[in-house]
């Protein structure tokens, strides 16, 4: 009798733990934002985009123009000398989350104050590059508009070259820590034909996997699996080349991706089933998967703190839980196009209105922004 009642209260103290668990993740997705106000509006274009570092932004536009955490114009965080090397205009292309690109083929690290200058190269055109954990991926361009991939590893300013990749074009890439693959496709061949490159320690080329039953337009990478973006099918894929599952969508290239370490969401806003399952919403972790039902026609959805955050139409967003329960809906002032935010400052919101104007928003009242 006596275990019987320490089982109950055992089951009773797990369920209130969870239920405490549940409540607290929710709360803290939980966030009432407020207007910023601004005496001088800042106009956005369509193609700007905004770079976050320690002491602010930057529109990146042509030309780039950058800005305090307050709203105050600043200039340029560069040397001197980088500034003549740019005509004392900085023009950004491209953008990671630690690097920006510039018009003169010039990469800068923007994690130190003034930036500080990693790669120039007069020679050729760096049409963008990406940012891992232990190198960046530059891709050039070549006089054919035909994109090169090349591997810049961090404190050196020498190119490594992928070998093996022969006639085969570059589409996309991801990494995992030192291990990279690259997803290429084969456009002289009578049918497209998709060849993923496994490359560890950066540059050493260990296995080849070719798909030729669909076309394959992108690629993201976990530990030990990589998941494939067909035209028809999600795939997975151990790095033996092994299927380990796959999943149909019928997406036609509607979805978005919140990517995280070992683990992504892949959202698909028009869909209420994927495959034969229930939901729209599939959270994929290491070699298993899980479709959720998630609210439909979201759209620039956003890992935030504890859950996601979304827009939901032209003047709402809405916070979710990591299940995708809407925690806390909002109406902002005017219509949106986009929002985003810095990871190391969630509590400012970045919000681009449907007339072109950048405004901010804060989990801090007006009165006691300082």
């Amino acid at each position: 009798m006596k275990s019987k009642t320490k089982l109950i209260l055992t089951t009773v103290l797990i369920i209130t733990i969870a239920s405490v668990y549940l409540l607290v993740s929710n709360l803290q997705n939980q966030t009432e934002v407020y207007p910023v106000l601004s005496t001088d509006p800042i106009n956005i274009n369509g193609q700007d985009d905004l770079h976050f570092f320690s002491d602010g932004w930057i529109v990146c536009g042509s030309p780039s123009r950058f800005y305090n955490w307050d709203e105050t114009s600043m200039e340029p965080p560069l040397s001197q000398d980088d500034l003549s090397a740019e005509n004392d205009q900085i023009h950004i292309t491209a953008h990671t989350n630690n690097y920006i690109l510039t018009d003169k083929n010039r990469i800068y690290n923007t994690e130190t104050v003034p930036y500080t200058l990693v790669y120039e190269n007069g020679d050729f055109s760096i049409w963008d590059l990406k940012e891992y954990s232990e190198f960046l991926l530059i891709l050039r361009m070549d006089e054919k508009e035909v994109i090169q991939p090349y591997i810049l590893t961090k404190n050196s300013d020498f190119l490594i070259s992928l070998d093996g990749i022969g006639e085969m074009q570059y589409v996309a890439a991801d990494s995992h820590n030192k291990d990279l693959s690259l997803l290429t496709m084969s456009i002289n061949s009578p049918v497209p034909i998709s060849r993923i490159f496994h490359y560890e320690n950066r540059d050493e080329l260990y296995g080849v996997l070719s798909i030729d039953n669909q076309l394959i337009y992108n690629i993201y990478r976990l530990e030990n699996t990589i998941v494939l973006i067909g035209i028809k099918d999600l795939l997975c894929y151990n790095m033996e080349g092994d299927l380990i599952w796959s999943q149909p969508h019928d997406s036609e290239g509607q979805y978005e991706v919140v990517t995280g370490n070992n683990s992504f969401l892949l959202y698909f806003p028009e869909k209420s089933k994927i495959g034969e399952k229930l939901g729209n919403a599939v959270i994929i972790n290491g070699d298993d998967y899980e479709v959720k039902v998630f609210p439909k026609y979201l759209s620039n959805i956003l890992e935030y703190k504890k859950g996601y955050l979304a827009l939901e139409s032209d003047h709402s967003i809405v916070f979710l839980s990591q299940q995708g329960k809407i925690t806390k809906k909002q109406k902002l002032q005017a219509p949106v196009h986009w929002i985003t935010f810095d990871t190391k400052r969630p509590e400012t919101l970045f919000v681009r209105t449907k007339e072109n104007i950048l405004q901010l928003y804060s989990s801090e009242k007006q009165e006691d922004i300082k």
